[in-house]
């Protein structure tokens, strides 16, 4: 059974070759770590936790693969740069894993500390990588179910960075299709022991008939759906080059880097690196690559007969996100920590934070829930432009929560890592921070979310698990067609991202240890 796979087998990275390659194997299980519930302990509520999805236009002009280059270990500025975070090899396959996701979703009855059904499925932000109309639709269709075309531009050729054009192969990127003619081979495949996969441009952008989640969902929003690559507000001249016909290849020659990053940062402001000067090349101009305005977040989520996804009209209004739904005894509250003045960290302005406030007082829920994109820690980003709202960061936020009782939970993404933390006092009063993995990088997995009565005590089931894709890239590239498969060769793919193999961005890092992934969690 999918829910019972991380307990009964999970996936590892196998040893690596010569050349840092690691494929995919079977491990054993791992059961919950600590004390299980009573026989007597009664459900409260039963989630599934998915996130970072970045559903992905991997062919928009809009995107800054280009700076993601100078963090390559063979690059002479990369102990300098170490991690950007702009380009993954799968990143081309965002719509395939997330329908295997939704798919084993589905087949998920329960979790493993209960019998109760899924009450609801709940994804904590980054939906989509570049904030575009297209990627949101996209998103949708996977959600709620429909024909999903993951194609922008000219839909008869692949325009993206790995392109079979020797006019412009870049071999800084990964390559699926080879090597063209008088070129020489991509750095992925030479130097880091990426495969070759013939077909697989085309593969990636047909079209195919997404499943739709079976359970009720709730949307909370993230900094990339929000901002370019996450971090930069969008402006006209960003606009321009989105849905223009001219692609940024290479910077001016003449480009000051230090001033180029120090622009790309976690607190705002924010900016992308000039065009002037540098080197582009021609790429089918597309309207539908359009940046979400403040108002497309809740229009879309509200277009469909599924109560908004939480979204309200009240939303659709104000352009705001953040949002609360009573599930049986337990009240979700979702909050939009998303800084839109720029920088990839979050806060939450003063408005709602007055919200929040109101919506703890009220005595109606015996539990509150939290839902946000960033975790606490990231919560610093105080950037405020003159004349607009402060922003509450971590210190004052979680200082106000710990004054209601009835908070016990906040699940969070942001980080694309498992892990768990005990915020309160030693007595286990406070309630329990949890981040859950992304759907892009490795380990790709979603996770389940049980809560228990046990006499005076709550307890936490929680347990992750992985979509139902294969883990051997012969059998996953042995039918392109089907979408599980290429699902399969995204996660093997994150799994050997040539930037993460070592230090302190270790892929390995991500997937967190057992107390991160399966534990009972009490308070």
């Amino acid at each position: 059974m999918p829910e019972l796979d991380t307990q009964v087998q999970r996936i590892a990275r196998d040893l690596p070759n010569e050349k840092g390659w690691r494929a995919l194997k079977r491990a054993e299980g791992e059961v919950l770590e600590g004390l299980a519930p009573s026989e007597d302990a009664e459900s409260v509520l039963s989630l599934v936790h998915i996130s970072d999805l970045h559903i992905c236009d991997a062919q928009s002009p809009a995107r800054a693969e280009l700076m993601d280059r100078f963090a390559d270990p063979h690059h002479p500025m990369s102990q300098l740069i170490k991690l950007v975070g702009a380009y993954r090899a799968q990143e081309i396959l965002t719509t395939q894993t997330l329908e295997s996701m939704i798919r084993t979703i589905n087949a998920i009855k329960h979790g493993p500390a209960t019998t109760r059904p899924i009450d609801a499925v709940v994804v904590t932000g980054d939906v989509t990588d570049n904030a575009q109309r297209n990627e949101l639709s996209w998103y949708l269709s996977l959600m709620d179910g429909g024909i999903v075309h993951p194609d922008s531009g000219d839909f008869g050729v692949w325009e993206g960075v790995a392109s079979k054009d020797p006019k412009k192969y870049d071999p800084s990127y990964w390559n699926p299709e080879g090597t063209p003619e008088g070129c020489i081979e991509d750095y992925p495949r030479s130097l880091y022991g990426l495969p070759t996969i013939p077909g697989l441009t085309d593969a990636v952008r047909q079209p195919f008939t997404a499943t739709g989640l079976r359970h009720r969902w709730f949307a909370t929003h993230g900094n990339h759906d929000a901002m370019l690559q996450g971090t930069v507000p969008a402006d006209p001249q960003l606009l321009a080059m989105a849905i223009g016909d001219k692609r940024l290849v290479s910077l001016a020659p003449d480009s000051d880097l230090n001033e180029i990053f120090s622009k790309w940062t976690q607190v705002g402001p924010a900016g992308y690196a000039s065009p002037e000067g540098g080197q582009f090349v021609d790429q089918t101009s597309d309207e539908n690559r359009s940046f979400n305005d403040a108002f497309d977040w809740a229009k879309i989520h509200l277009a469909c007969d599924h109560d908004g996804h939480g979204m309200s009209h009240e939303n659709h209004v104000a352009g705001t996100k953040y949002w609360f739904k009573d599930v049986g005894a337990v009240r979700l509250i979702s909050m939009d920590t998303v800084n839109t003045h720029g920088g990839w960290q979050g806060s939450l302005d003063e408005s709602q934070f007055n919200w929040l406030k109101s919506v703890l007082s009220d005595p109606t829920p015996r539990y509150f829930v939290l839902l946000s994109h960033h975790p606490a820690a990231t919560l610093f980003n105080d950037y405020a432009p003159e004349n607009s709202e402060r922003r509450i960061c971590q210190e004052e936020l979680v200082a106000e929560l710990l004054k209601h009782e009835r908070v016990i939970l906040w699940l969070a993404g942001h980080n694309h890592e498992h892990s768990i933390e005990h915020i309160g006092d030693n007595n286990l009063r406070g309630f329990w921070h949890v981040q859950t993995a992304s759907n892009i990088d490795w380990p790709q997995q979603g996770r389940l979310v049980e809560i228990l009565e046990d006499g005076e005590r709550i307890v936490i089931a929680t347990s992750v698990f992985d979509h139902q894709s294969p883990i051997d890239l012969n059998e996953a590239t042995s039918d392109l067609s089907d979408p599980v498969n290429l699902a399969g060769i995204s996660r093997i793919l994150s799994a050997n991202h040539w930037q993460r193999r070592s230090g302190e961005f270790d892929l390995e890092l991500m997937a967190g240890k057992v107390s991160d992934r399966n534990r009972y969690l009490w308070l």
